[in-house]
């Protein structure tokens, strides 16, 4: 019998209708169901399986030092993009055990498509128990322009890791994005509540706003009362502008060596004393400077000689030694140093850090007025020594030459590539100061440590 709401209905609704009345088809539907979700576990297994593979192989491969197998699993992990494979990638690739690999996971990593994946990224950067993590993915977010990379990024400019914090201020300056003062500001005004405004965090955080708005103020409350009626019609400065403004200083008379600020609390001053330092350079002293010795930095004009009688104050080792040792009586006490000095032998003020205490200055100042100059210039050597100090943060390196073993200039590449390696979690400031006498390869080789190392370089003349 059909009854009379059924005689209403279209033929194709009632045709379905009796269909899935009928018991055996109800049954066909929880088979189908069934199976869809049984072939939905297969394939997550599946997937689970080869994530457990690749990570397998990841691991072994970087065991053995291999990276064509290593970077095979990095492809597939990355191809499979899920969360897990994430995980994978980044608990096994980002140990700090395989520099390449680490390095060509960055460059996976930046240019994965947005989604689940590249989530979890953001995640990790912020997430990661380990540093060394957090350091690189920061570093790949960097790249990046996603809502959370960039959330990610400033996070991490409150992290507890001053080495974490660092690398998240080099990312904002990267992206020069105008969005990012405010959290800048507020960050100053943290260090500035726990009195560390004038730690080289501090100094870094007031450099990225100068790159960024092209101004430079002291303290937090001045970034305020600038900032705050201008952001939303702010006007991003043209490019390179902000280099024409230099930094203040947020201290009276600031520690400096050569010109470059000594911000960081755990400094160490690296010195060349090979046998060319004690070179007589021909520039006479410059009337009125402030220097003495007549050291000049960058491209000031050369004064008029007033006669060509070498001026014993323009020794080169003369002038280092009169310049450290105005810095060393600057240093406030809450600053740890040490001095290493470097030709054929590499040689140590101490065996670590000491505090810039009144009795520390006094042996540091007698260090220096011992100095003598021989030998060659070991710069190799005497950068790992200067890497070998636990909680370093800047690294203050003179040279008058390149670097140089048995009478042959070294290849200054592997030099770079060490540095780059030996500092990639540590963050350290590199500062370097050369001779313009030296000639362009040590001018060359001082920019790129500097440059690669978020450094200064300085020339003098």
């Amino acid at each position: 019998m059909i009854d009379d709401s059924e005689r209403n209905e279209p033929m194709t609704t009632h045709f379905l209708r009796r269909l899935t009345d009928n018991s055996a088809f109800s049954h066909i539907l929880i088979f189908a169901g069934i199976f869809s979700v049984l072939m939905l576990s297969f394939s997550t297994e599946l997937a689970h399986a080869d994530i457990s593979a690749e990570k397998k192989k990841l691991l072994n491969a970087i065991r053995s030092d291999q990276f064509d197998p290593a970077s095979r699993a990095v492809d597939s992990l990355v191809k499979i993009g899920t969360p897990k494979a994430v995980d994978a990638l980044v608990s096994v690739g980002l140990g700090g055990d395989y520099y390449g690999i680490e390095r060509y996971i960055g460059s996976k990593l930046v240019s994965l498509p947005a989604g689940e994946g590249f989530d979890r990224v953001c995640e990790l950067a912020t997430e990661d128990r380990r540093s060394s993590a957090r350091v690189i993915l920061t570093l790949v977010l960097a790249h990046r322009t996603d809502l959370g990379a960039n959330k990610a990024v400033l996070t991490n400019l409150y992290d507890k890791d001053a080495s974490v914090a660092l690398t998240s201020v080099e990312a904002l300056a990267k992206k020069e994005n105008l969005a990012s003062v405010d959290h800048l500001i507020e960050a100053l005004a943290r260090l500035e509540k726990v009195r560390r405004h004038d730690t080289l965090l501090g100094y870094e955080i007031r450099k990225c706003l100068l790159k960024i708005t092209g101004e430079d103020f002291k303290n937090a409350d001045d970034w305020r009362n600038f900032w705050a009626p201008r952001k939303d019609t702010y006007k991003k400065p043209p490019p390179g502008s902000a280099k024409k403004k230099g930094m203040t200083s947020v201290r009276r008379d600031p520690p400096a060596f050569f010109g470059m600020e000594v911000v960081a609390k755990n400094v160490v001053f690296l010195l060349d004393v090979s046998g060319s330092m004690e070179k007589i350079d021909d520039l006479p002293e410059e009337p009125g400077s402030s220097t003495p010795g007549g050291t000049r930095v960058g491209d000031e004009p050369e004064p008029e000689p007033k006669d060509s009688a070498p001026n014993p104050a323009r020794q080169r080792l003369k002038r280092v030694q009169n310049e450290l040792i105005r810095t060393i009586e600057r240093l406030p006490q809450d600053v740890a140093f040490n001095i290493v000095t470097f030709n054929h032998e590499i040689k140590s003020m101490s065996k670590g850090l000491k505090k810039a205490s009144s009795r520390h200055k006094r042996e540091a100042i007698s260090y220096v007025r011992n100095f003598e100059a021989q030998g060659e210039t070991w710069t190799d050597h005497a950068l790992r020594e200067a890497f070998g100090a636990p909680n370093l943060r800047a690294i203050f390196l003179l040279s008058d030459g390149a670097p140089r073993r048995d009478n042959q200039l070294l290849d200054t590449g592997p030099i770079l590539n060490w540095v780059r390696e030996a500092n990639r979690f540590r963050r350290v400031r590199l500062n370097t100061v050369g001779f313009s006498q030296a000639g362009k390869k040590l001018r060359s080789f001082m920019e790129n440590l500097a440059r690669q190392n978020n450094g200064e370089f300085i020339e003098l003349k």
